[in-house]
């Protein structure tokens, strides 16, 4: 596909339209205005745009990938959050796209790291208010399951069910037949877990791409946020995506992928 006479991947496409439906669905449910969401789009691209032109002298194209990372910055910080966290956070985000790299290829999830400097600069915890359960004739649903498609076009599905189903099985493992109930299957398969599973988790440039290392990647990331959450550490999600993130560099440095 291309716009404006520059490549672009569907899955940005995707990733656009089903992140904006999501944050439209939510706010809408949740009776707010995402104001912060809107600014962390606009500063991320635009921050994207001003090093793409002035630091690294490339001709102007759509920031799609500022643009996703604008969004879920604001989607997983507090919906009410300061404008100036999500500024912040897009500004690290999309500097660590260009200046942290290994290979020319970023090694964080932008908006993770972003998110993980900034939430705690303000005292304030993740979110994730746009993974929200909606009202439908008496039953708790989430239309997350809709990012299945991100991980469809990134190549990612092993990396995505692989965090899922590890989740849902550390989560019974911990709870026992008290957590096996629709509300509880739901919430461990279709909430927040999967929103980051099947959007951050899955990101191309910072996982891994064969089948064996994705379904590795997911499960050991799973089995360091379940750690993480049982003994209190904030951000679990965040700081476990980090250091698969981290992980995932010493894989590539040994010259595999």
């Amino acid at each position: 596909m291309r716009i404006m006479d520059n490549p672009v991947s569907p899955m940005y496409i995707w990733a656009i339209a089903l992140l904006s439906a999501l944050a439209i669905v939510s706010g809408y449910t949740l009776h707010a205005l995402p104001i912060s969401l809107v600014v962390a789009v606009a500063s991320a691209g635009t921050i994207e745009i001003l090093i793409r032109n002035i630091h690294r002298r490339h001709k102007f194209k759509i920031p799609f990938s500022g643009l996703i990372t604008g969004l879920i910055i604001g989607s997983v910080a507090p919906i009410n959050a300061p404008l100036a966290l999500v500024v912040v956070a897009a500004a690290i985000a999309v500097a660590s796209k260009f200046f942290i790299q290994y290979k020319s290829s970023n090694i964080f999830n932008p908006a993770t790291i972003g998110l993980i400097v900034a939430l705690p600069l303000f005292g304030l915890g993740d979110e994730w208010w746009i993974a929200s359960n909606y009202n439908f004739y008496g039953l708790a649903v989430t239309l997350t399951p809709i990012l299945v498609i991100l991980a469809y076009e990134a190549k990612r599905l092993t990396t995505g069910m692989a965090f899922v189903l590890a989740s849902l099985a550390l989560a019974l493992a911990l709870g026992g037949t008290s957590i096996v109930s629709a509300g509880g299957i739901a919430a461990a398969l279709f909430g927040i877990n999967y929103y980051f599973a099947f959007v951050m988790l899955i990101e191309p440039k910072t996982s891994p791409n064969g089948r064996y290392a994705q379904a590795a990647y997911g499960i050991s990331v799973a089995a360091l946020c379940f750690a993480l959450a049982l003994f209190r550490v904030p951000y679990p999600l965040l700081v476990s995506l980090l250091a698969g993130n981290t992980v995932y560099l010493a894989y590539r440095s040994r010259g595999k992928r």
